[in-house]
């Protein structure tokens, strides 16, 4: 099996195309002995015991071998809960980011995940940093993305510059918010005003 990203959306407020919040994961197969099929099933499974939001709301995992050039079509995707999706708990803007590298913290050597807040099943008010425990949970993934698949499967950066995967040495998450503004949601209603800040003279010479 070549290097395969699992596309990973989970659907709040909507299942509109554009609610869907994604993250991207690669794992790679030395001996070739496990199929996009069981990698699917048994990352779903790992996915949901991770991340209570998705036992409620709609899930599509998809499997694509990244080192085949475009049209690159799925080679296996599954949804569970199909058109459900239950409200965000907190911005969706919001999240937090599991870095990872192979070996060095170099180019072509490193990757993220930005975990939407919201999959963290976080309670209480957010704070301007996030609490350790936040950062416990994505740290919890770790060991999880480790352990997908059998022996031979590794959690990967993939570089498309010389398209080689490397296994995941190294992995961390800081106490930082990051933002990804296109997972937000869109405006439905807005509040105006005017202003009485036109001058005496404006007023004199207005027709």
């Amino acid at each position: 099996m070549a290097p395969i990203k699992l596309t990973t959306t989970m659907w709040r407020d909507s299942t509109l195309p554009r609610d869907g919040m994604s993250i991207n994961p690669v794992f790679n197969t030395t001996a070739g002995t496990t199929d996009a099929k069981s990698l699917v099933d048994d990352w779903m499974v790992a996915f949901k015991g991770w991340s209570p939001a998705a036992s409620t709301c709609q899930v599509t995992i998809k499997a694509y071998d990244i080192s085949k050039p475009k049209p690159n079509y799925p080679l296996y995707e599954r949804t569970d809960n199909p058109n459900v999706a239950t409200p965000a708990n907190c911005p969706r803007e919001l999240a937090l980011c599991l870095s990872f590298y192979a070996g060095t913290n170099t180019k072509r050597r490193r990757g993220r995940l930005y975990l939407p807040a919201d999959w963290l099943a976080l309670t209480g008010t957010l704070l301007g940093r996030p609490s350790q425990t936040a950062i416990d949970k994505v740290m919890s993934l770790g060991p999880i993305l480790c352990d997908l698949g059998a022996l031979d499967v590794d959690w990967s950066v993939y570089s498309k510059v010389d398209g080689s995967p490397r296994a995941v040495t190294n992995y961390w998450c800081d106490n930082e918010w990051d933002v990804q503004r296109s997972r937000g949601l869109r405006g439905t209603a807005r509040s105006e005003a005017t202003t009485t800040e036109e001058t005496a003279v404006v007023r004199a010479i207005a027709p």
